[in-house]
């Protein structure tokens, strides 16, 4: 599979930082992923163009990470729950009722399901067939403190793939509030 990106970072750089892709002068980042490790790739090449850009990498302990984003609770909430908004920064379709026990759904073959649970500007609880993702928002004085847990249904780690995948759309979602214009990086294959 063709995964497409893009940077402002110097391409040179880019090179260095990541010797497994083709970079243009312009900063349009190619590489050809085998599908089984698309999340994985998709996380290492938004986390290396952050890096390349000046801005901090999301880290994670395997099933958690927290992120500080420029944006008040009420903005990052709204990010993501609201369809249009969601799409903006995970680029693929999303669909959600709004409500405990409520359908969720991110189309283009992602996965579906449950609203667990939902706090206005707080924390959303979603449940897929490979686990519960638990999303919670705090205020900081830097904006939002955004940390995201999630489990399998046996109560360990997620699979990687799921986990990878939201960790590529978690870095994102912070460019969606602090880098708006260049949001998000991938580009059409």
């Amino acid at each position: 599979m063709k995964l497409l990106a893009r940077t402002v970072a110097a391409p040179g750089a880019v090179r260095t930082r990541l010797p497994a892709v083709t970079v243009s002068d312009d900063g349009v980042i190619e590489a050809d992923v085998p599908p089984a490790e698309w999340t994985l790739r998709c996380f290492e090449i938004a986390n290396a163009v952050d890096e390349l850009e000046g801005r901090p990498v999301l880290a994670h302990d395997g099933s958690s990470t927290e992120v500080d984003v420029a944006a008040p609770t009420d903005e990052v909430f709204e990010s993501i729950t609201d369809p249009e908004l969601f799409e903006r920064w995970f680029g693929l379709p999303f669909e959600i009722e709004l409500y405990a026990g409520g359908r969720w759904s991110i189309g283009g073959g992602g996965p579906t399901g449950t609203v667990v649970e939902l706090v206005a500007d707080h924390l959303v609880v979603l449940a897929e067939d490979t686990g519960t993702s638990t999303w919670r928002m705090s205020e900081v004085d830097s904006g939002t403190r955004l940390s995201v847990a999630m489990r399998s249904p046996s109560g360990g780690p997620p699979p990687r793939a799921s986990w990878h995948g939201w960790l590529s759309g978690i870095t994102q979602l912070r460019r969606l509030h602090e880098v708006p214009d260049r949001c998000p990086i991938w580009l059409p294959a």
